[in-house]
């Protein structure tokens, strides 16, 4: 009977001890480090009143979930969209703010499900009629133009191999070519697009053709070795983003940093 009963009290004491270190583990993490893309609005860009730093719907949206789970959050500015993947991939810092699912990134960091928002690679035209469009194979056979240095390049396996491509050294470049009549279309993500072009006061000379040449989801994604990376996190992320994709969140902050956006760049041209 004594044996019973100091089994018993063993077994006690261990299923007791199991949540304490759970929670002493999760404790350990109370501040987590994000970064992401500085030149990507409306998702992100780097904050003018404070350099250092990033702002945008992604921020908004990650602030909103580490405030919920009562964690501190720095979002900080670690060069372009190459630099920021890789100071996730190193561990250096915990979040990627704006990752886009890519199989070869599987072994360096755990993408949060829901994504934010999906992002769309779409065509860019004149705003004129006689451009017939019902899909990407229509844009075979005409000259096309891409940003090189966007997430999206004329090297992803998710475009159409038969569009014919030239690289232009920025958005503004590539849709001046396109008003020129240099090239007959610019592909580029919408959201990306719509806030670069309202900047430069083209949106009215421009239109959009859908559906879109390709889709992608932009997600949270956390270092593997984070040493704030563990289930308690994951699936706390998970669960906030499920919440707030849910409610329609992510899509309102896009929205409304489109707006901060355009403001911002009004005021900084005066």
């Amino acid at each position: 009977m004594r044996c019973a009963v100091s089994l018993t009290s063993a077994l006690i004491a261990l299923l007791l001890a199991v949540p304490l270190a759970a929670n002493a583990a999760a404790a350990k993490c109370d501040r987590l480090i994000a970064t992401g893309g500085s030149d990507n609005p409306p998702f992100l860009w780097r904050d003018p009143q404070n350099p250092k730093r990033l702002m945008g719907a992604n921020a908004d949206l990650l602030k909103q979930i580490t405030d919920s789970l009562d964690l501190k959050l720095e979002l900080l500015y670690t060069g372009d969209a190459d630099a920021a993947l890789e100071q996730v991939r190193s561990g250096r810092v915990d979040l990627l703010a704006d990752a886009v699912l890519e199989p070869g990134e599987l072994a360096y960091l755990d993408f949060v499900h829901p994504a934010v928002a999906t992002l769309q690679l779409s065509a860019w035209v004149r705003h004129a009629p006689g451009f017939l469009y019902s899909g990407p194979a229509e844009l075979a056979g005409r000259s096309g133009m891409y940003v090189k240095s966007a997430r999206f390049d004329a090297n992803s396996k998710r475009l159409p191999a038969e569009l014919r491509l030239q690289a232009a050294p920025s958005l503004a470049d590539a849709l001046q070519q396109l008003l020129a009549g240099k090239t007959d279309y610019v592909l580029h993500e919408r959201y990306s697009a719509v806030a670069r072009a309202g900047k430069q006061g083209l949106l009215d000379r421009i239109q959009r053709l859908d559906p879109p040449v390709s889709t992608s989801g932009m997600h949270i994604a956390i270092a593997h070795d984070s040493a704030c990376n563990g289930p308690w996190l994951r699936g706390q992320l998970a669960i906030k983003m499920t919440e707030l994709r849910a409610a329609g969140v992510p899509q309102r902050l896009i929205v409304e940093n489109l707006e901060r956006w355009k403001q911002q760049r009004s005021t900084s041209d005066n």
